[in-house]
């Protein structure tokens, strides 16, 4: 059984974090012998940080919070959630309730396989923007890295290493898609299980809005000239 750190984001999310919470537990209990829980509470304006406190209280063994004084978003509360990690393996699980966190039995034997395992949705109830925006998302780096990502935006398990090993340069919402193509190219494997996603109960999704968009383009097209114009070390 690897050891694994768990880590949940979380923002204005008071009505999920709970069931959340336990859901998660109650896997890790069943999965591994050496685990942590930490939740990282993103300026959230209703009791999101109130009840991450509680639970913290109530499990001090294995439950870490930490929180934000000013929302910062959901790539820069991942990358700090990453960096707290302390065991062999991270699992992220936002706190919405759309990603089922009982998968994690099908992905622990593919570890022995895979660096990285990602959660494939297979449906997404989504506008027809943001069903463009995620059809780009998975379809540019296949075309311009040659790397197949499954679904750079879903949940996925990791190994702690790779975090250390491969330094970020996106500074939004990419920044997930370019760990996965930089350790694609150095030669890491990548596998995925396929997951039925719940209906988001609470959140605001940030990831498509414009402004995010614009960041992500902006963050492929340095990642591309790096990469594969300047040929530099990925």
């Amino acid at each position: 059984m690897p050891s694994i750190s768990l880590v949940i984001a979380a923002y204005n999310e008071a009505t999920t974090l709970r069931p959340v919470f336990d859901r998660c537990l109650a896997v890790l209990q069943e999965c591994s012998e050496d685990y942590e829980i930490i939740i990282l509470d993103d300026a959230s304006t209703d009791e999101t940080g109130a009840i991450a406190e509680n639970i913290r209280e109530g499990h001090p063994e294995v439950v870490h919070v930490r929180s934000h004084a000013t929302n910062r978003g959901i790539a820069v509360t991942f990358e700090e959630l990453y960096d707290a990690a302390t065991k062999e393996y991270i699992f992220d699980v936002p706190a919405d309730g759309e990603y089922p966190p009982e998968v994690l039995p099908q992905i622990l034997p593919l570890l022995d396989k895979y660096s990285i395992v990602v959660c494939n949705r297979t449906f997404k109830k989504y506008t027809a923007y943001r069903r463009l925006v995620s059809h780009l998302y998975r379809v540019l780096p296949r075309v311009l890295f040659g790397v197949e990502l499954y679904d750079p935006g879903s949940t996925k398990c990791r190994s702690k290493a790779i975090v250390e090993e491969i330094t970020i340069t996106s500074k939004g919402v990419f920044a997930e898609a370019e760990r996965l193509i930089r350790a694609a190219r150095r030669g890491h494997r990548i596998g995925k299980v396929d997951i039925t996603p719940a209906r988001r109960l609470a959140g605001d999704p940030q990831g498509a809005k414009l402004r995010n968009v614009v960041q992500a383009a902006v963050d492929l097209c340095c990642l591309w000239l790096r990469l594969i114009v300047l040929r530099q070390k990925p």
